[in-house]
């Protein structure tokens, strides 16, 4: 049964009574005058009131919205609006967070409350409770808000990094858990002990992922790989978990559902990359390219076209009457099998795990009664990096999820129920062979939520936003928009620019409200639900929000347009930073020697930079920069640990790689077969230095090199120079033919960078060594060389990507690197000439590469272009490298983008941060 709307008339008088106490102003666009009235709190609505809508993260909302709904109004927002930021709606406002601050929108209207303007970005969506806002943000502040006016109220300021997780009030306590990896319990608005820290616990890595809660237990996960359960008065462990699939749990939150709390995974491939998903046979041969494309053939080992994941069953009250399957197809994929098969038994790649809430313990069942634990059949079912989309929970205690269900090309995917009664078993929201129930390719990420007895979804690429009621078929469903949206809103993306040779938008970046070429976040990873609020639905698209109801509004809004911010960041200190630094360095000496980071990204095609730290200079480099700023008792170690790496991928032989020997960077396990292919030994060490570069062995290698023999007590320096001058290339080879070395270099700046990094490196060490007179005619020819180069890198800098549109040889997926690219491999004598040469030009690219891409500081951040999530992770070093050395600002403006390392472990682009920041101006 369908939900009776109010009318308009009935929502007018309630949105009179709650702007009665909130801000007595109108304000639109910029203007800022406010008059502040107390706190007063309005009676309970159905609100959508934090990420996932309750503390249980169900997406569930007793508020249904359907019928024939249209466009009421919809509002561009200049100010980027991070992909998985949920719309939060309550007291009869819409709030949205941004990377340039907080706007509460009138939700009949879309008209401007409020706004909270911010310098550095919000980390996820506020939550509200007792007409109190909270919010994080990456200025390592968690703020307090009233939320009917945005006056600020107070903050707290005890964390170390900034927060990217959605705040769970319950119980007059703020749960959040923090980028340092602690969760933070603070005193709420009007309690004894509010803005005050009332207890924190510690994990082993940062925590991406925001708190669900249940019977007095805080639930969530660290990037630790584990599962925490934490007493929720006094932060006291109640259960860990064991170590949990995949390679990080970031965007998203656990869901409560009956007795167990559910997590979902980021698949543990690395996809198109060894190691990583070719380090998997296919049967056929040949190497794979994605997580899916393996998926689909272990599912589905037939391949025949149109084979559904099970045979269908009868009898299951609790599907409502819909079709309901046997996946044995999956739960055999799944099933933790000590066997060894080609298509079955792989349970380090379950998508989902469930856990009891009672002690942590993996929720599995034996349906075939082989004896053999098995999981919760759900497959992977998103993009090609990042986590799954959660489930939701129905008011019919079912769990909903997007799931695999249809082979082969382009395979598909629907929502299905799953019912821990019946845990072999799923439902379909429709017939089983119809493209109904939230029907679209596995390789297309959606949202889904729930309100009363409808289930809505929200395709990835503004293609599709529809709803489908799950207590029976022909209960109803509809639709919002199906690839029309623009036709429906015309001109609603004007700061979304889409690549000419899109298929439904599946290439494009934002641009905010300029024409930038330069490209960093696009929409097809996570994706953000559709929320049904006072009779209307929220969501939005392109950085668009959007209301549907019934009736008409007042339709396109204009650009609600960026404000400056005040800088709340709390400061670090010189002390902080050095035991930041000792303790990143302190992790190094334990692990012993480290091989290289394994990331995925997806559709990462620089070639030769995709081995984060495979190239043993870059070791050789940061911790010799950052060897005057140790501890005594550290520099003993770091000599130790520095002559050992010396000895094994230089002295003996000059290698351009490491191989992949060594203790992991990270915590996650890696897959088997992943494993496996790194302990037979097939990434030894090697003196090619792989494809990508004209350099026979990785020229900025001198630079470090010569920093080694510089700072490092009782090294050698005439062998380190002779080393070097063994491997030595001048002049710059001729570039690869047909092509200019102007256009070549305009293509991978980063390399040239190199190259004068090297010839920097290679003069100083040979002044080092004391061989100026005997090598006179050599240094003649370096510096020649260098000064040519270092003109070249004058005349050819460009903010502008040299990848753009409708150019002879096009490559979009070649932009991943339009906003580290310039600076890459950048060097304190590099830097110096072109502020000399270059500073406006710098400048101008530094604050467009800001403004396009304001989470670039942010390592392992969830947004990046293609069909991926996750962003490369040279953005965070090349920038802070840029503004520090180039633009030479202060540590104290530095330090505002200061976040935390991308692993547990060996991060040289972190430790690089923190020893340029020591090292800048106060």
């Amino acid at each position: 049964m369908k939900k009776k709307l109010l009318k308009p008339s009935v929502y007018l008088l309630l949105l009179t009574a709650f702007l009665f106490v909130g801000i007595i102003s109108a304000q639109q666009g910029g203007e800022t005058n406010k008059v502040y009235l107390p706190i007063t709190v309005k009676p309970a609505d159905p609100a959508w009131s934090m990420t996932a809508a309750n503390p249980q993260r169900t997406s569930w909302t007793p508020e249904e919205v359907t019928g024939f709904l249209n466009i009421n109004w919809y509002r561009p927002i200049e100010a980027y609006i991070p992909q998985n930021a949920q719309i939060i709606a309550a007291n009869g406002l819409i709030y949205v967070t941004t990377s340039r601050g907080l706007y509460a929108l009138n939700a009949a209207n879309g008209n401007v409350a409020w706004r909270y303007d911010t310098k550095l970005p919000l980390g996820n969506s506020p939550a509200v409770d007792n007409g109190v806002l909270y919010v994080g943000g990456y200025d390592r502040k968690l703020h307090a808000l009233n939320a009917y006016t945005g006056q600020h109220l107070w903050s707290f300021d005890g964390a170390k990094a900034g927060y990217d997780t959605n705040p769970l009030v319950v119980g007059g306590k703020i749960f959040i858990g923090n980028r340092d990896g602690a969760m933070y319990a603070i005193g709420a608005h009007g309690t004894p002990n509010q803005g005050q820290l009332i207890w924190q616990y510690q994990t082993g890595d940062a925590i991406h992922l925001s708190a669900a809660y249940k019977d007095g237990k805080v639930f969530f996960a660290s990037n630790d790989m584990y599962a925490y359960a934490l007493d929720a008065n006094t932060g006291n462990l109640a259960w860990k978990s064991g170590k949990m699939p995949g390679s990080q749990f970031q965007s998203y939150w656990p869901v409560i559902y009956q007795d167990k709390v559910i997590f979902s995974v980021a698949h543990g491939y690395r996809e198109d990359r060894s190691p990583g998903t070719r380090s998997v046979t296919p049967p056929d041969g040949g190497t794979y390219g994605s997580y899916r494309q393996i998926q689909l053939d272990n599912i589905f080992p037939t391949g025949q076209e149109g084979s559904i994941i099970g045979p269908e069953v009868s009898g299951q009250a609790w599907a409502h009457g819909f079709p309901v399957v046997d996946a044995r197809s999956m739960t055999e994929y799944l099933e933790d099998n000590p066997q060894s098969d080609t298509y079955k038994y792989k349970p380090w790649r379950r998508m989902f795990v469930v856990l009891n809430t009672a002690n942590g313990s993996e929720f599995t069942f034996d349906s075939d009664n082989d004896g053999n634990p098995e999981y919760i059949p759900v497959a992977y079912w998103g993009t090609g990096s990042g986590n799954r989309y959660p489930p939701i929970v129905g008011n019919d205690n079912v769990l909903y999820q997007g799931n695999v269900y249809r082979c082969c090309s382009d395979y598909k995917g629907r929502i299905m129920g799953w019912n821990a009664a019946t845990p072999q078993y799923l439902s379909f929201l429709g017939s089983v062979q119809a493209p109904t129930g939230g029907f679209a390719a596995v390789a297309e990420p959606q949202a889904i939520s729930a309100g009363g007895n409808v289930i809505y979804r929200n395709l990835c690429c503004d293609r599709v936003g529809d709803w489908v009621n799950y207590t029976g078929p022909g209960n109803g469903q509809g639709q919002l928009w199906s690839y029309n949206l623009d036709d429906l809103a015309p001109g609603y993306d004007p700061i979304w620019f889409i690549d000419p040779g899109a298929i439904s938008r599946h290439r494009g970046w934002y641009t905010g409200n300029t024409n930038s070429v330069n490209a960093a976040y696009h929409n097809h990873g996570d994706q953000n639900p559709i929320v049904p609020y006072q009779g209307r639905l929220y969501v939005h698209r392109s950085n668009t929000i959007f209301a549907f109801g019934p009736g008409n509004g007042p339709g396109a809004l204009p650009l609600l347009t960026v404000n400056a911010g005040q800088d709340t960041a709390v400061p670090l200190t010189t002390s902080d930073l050095n035991q930041r630094l000792e303790n990143e360095i302190q992790k190094i000496i334990d692990a012993g020697h480290l091989r290289p980071g394994y990331y995925n990204v997806s559709q990462f095609i620089i070639t030769g930079m995709d081995n984060y730290f495979e190239n043993p200079g870059d070791t050789l480099y940061a911790l010799s920069a950052a060897y005057p700023y140790l501890s005594p008792s550290l520099q003993a170690q770091v000599r130790t640990y520095l002559q050992s790496e010396f000895n094994t991928y230089f002295d003996n032989e000059m290698y351009a790689r490491t191989g992949w020997s060594g203790a992991a960077r990270s915590d996650m396990e890696l897959p088997p077969e992943v494993a496996a292919d790194i302990a037979a030994g097939n990434y030894p060490p090697s003196i090619n230095p792989g494809g990508g570069f004209i350099w026979q062995y990785p020229q900025h290698n001198f630079y470090a090199m010569w920093k080694y023999a510089q700072n490092i007590p009782g090294v050698n320096a005439l062998t380190v120079y002779n080393l070097a001058k063994g491997k030595l290339t001048v002049p710059v080879p001729t570039p690869p033919a047909g092509m200019s070395e102007t256009d070549y270099f305009r293509r991978q700046p980063y390399e040239l960078n190199g190259w004068i990094a090297g010839y920097i490196g290679f003069l100083e060490l040979q002044t080092l060594a004391g061989m100026n007179g005997n090598d006179a005619a050599l240094r003649s020819q370096v510096i020649s060389e260098r000064d040519r180069l270092m003109q070249l890198r004058a005349n050819i800098f460009s903010k502008d990507s040299y990848w753009v549109p409708g150019m002879s040889g096009y490559r979009y997926y070649k932009k991943h690197f339009d906003i580290a690219g310039n600076f890459v491999f950048l060097v304190p004598e590099l830097a110096d000439y072109l502020r000399q040469n270059k500073l406006a030009e710098v400048q101008a690219a530094v604050d467009e590469y800001n403004y396009v891409a304001p989470y670039w500081f942010a390592s392992r951040y969830e947004a990046t272009i293609g069909e991926g999530v996750m962003s490369n992770l040279y953005n965070y070093n090349a920038l802070f490298q840029a503004k520090a050395l180039i633009l030479q600002e202060p540590r104290s403006e530095l330090t505002d983008y200061l976040d935390v390392p991308a692993f547990a472990r060996g991060d040289l682009f972190y430790i690089q941060n923190l020893v340029t920041a020591l090292e800048a101006a106060p």
